[in-house]
Formats: C-alpha cells, structure tokens, sequence
C-alpha cells in the first residue's frame, strides 16, 4: 500500500564514480590498490566485514516532496545536511497535504480526515486574515502538511536509513521514501547498495 502515498523522491547529485572512490578508500586501508576494479564483489565483502567507514567517502542528494510528519523523523538521521520548506517565512497558499491511503480501510476515516484538513487551513487562513504572522499562524497547520526537503548523506548513512526505514516497523509513508531511495541508489551503485532487499 505504500506506492500509494503521494511523495515524491528524486535524486539530485551523486558523487561521480562513487562506487570508485569508496574501493579506492578501502584498498588504501588493505594496501592494496594495485587490485583495484578487480572484484566486483569487492565492495559487498568489506560491508558484510562490517567495514563500512570507506561507504563515507562518497554521497548523495535528494529531494523529497513529503508530508512534515515524515520530514520530523527523517531529520532524527543526524548524519547529514537537510534544508527544508519553511512554514515560518513562506505562507502556506493552498491547502496541499499527505492522505495515507490506510484511512480507506476504516469506515468514514477518510471523510474525518479531510474535513479536519479543511478545518485546520480555514483557521490557518482566518489567522493570517487577523493580520497574525505565518509563523504563529502555522501552529494550527497539522504534520500532514506536505513540504519539501533537500537531503545530503554519505553512502554509509543512506545504508542505515534504508535499512532502519524500510521495514514493516516503519511509518509507511517513512517506507515509500525510504524504498524510493533504495531502488534510486541499487541503480545508480549495485556495488553498494545491490544487496539490499
């Protein structure tokens, strides 16, 4: 049900021969960099050794369009660079949020959810018309509020993060993303990333 969620996950810089540079890093620990490109499976071998400070070296960015329920837990992931939408300064001009899909499995929940939307933008609106700054105003906006985000992280970090936030434990929406990435970075490094499931 997780494919249903409307986010969106793009990925905007990578290190260029990343896969490269961390097998670089890690021959220079083994002193062996005259084998360098010799074994596909290089790479894999040092991660399941538990060898994953070379993964440090390269990294990369994305943007993510989410609800800010999802953008709270992802900044828990200290190891990295965000820059977010800002509800503080930019007034938010249109009522855009996330619906998870899971509201349709319980009678009338999808209907409380967007009348409770409606609610809190009526408010939110009628706070900025009494001449109240966004940034007091946005306090009754609800986390469901989609946003923007721009993350950085090393290849180590995004290991984590897909292995921590794609599981079955995991808020869905956290799940999409999180599998979004994932599939993005299988694609763009298999050396690194091809053993995740």
């Amino acid at each position: 049900m997780t494919e249903q969620y409307d986010i969106e996950v793009r990925l905007l810089a990578v290190t260029p021969h990343g896969e490269d540079l961390t097998e670089q890093a890690g021959r220079l620990c083994y002193a062996s960099g005259d084998k360098q490109g010799t074994s596909e499976r290089w790479l894999q071998a040092r991660i399941k050794q538990g060898h994953e400070s070379l993964l440090e070296h390269a990294s990369a960015s994305f943007y993510i369009r989410a609800s800010r329920a999802l953008t709270h837990e992802l900044v828990r992931h200290r190891i990295a660079s965000y820059s977010q939408r800002s509800q503080r300064y930019v007034k938010e001009s249109e009522a855009d949020f996330i619906t998870p899909p899971e509201l349709t499995a319980f009678e009338g929940a999808a209907e409380v959810y967007e009348a409770s939307m409606k609610d809190a933008w009526d408010a939110y609106r009628k706070l900025l018309n009494a001449g109240v700054k966004p940034e007091i105003a946005r306090y009754v906006l609800p986390n469901a509020c989609a946003t923007e985000i721009i993350c950085s992280w090393n290849f180590r970090e995004i290991r984590h993060i897909v292995k921590l936030r794609s599981g079955p434990a995991a808020l869905p929406e956290m799940r999409a993303v999180a599998n979004a990435i994932k599939d993005i970075m299988k694609a763009e490094a298999p050396k690194i990333f091809g053993d995740l499931e």
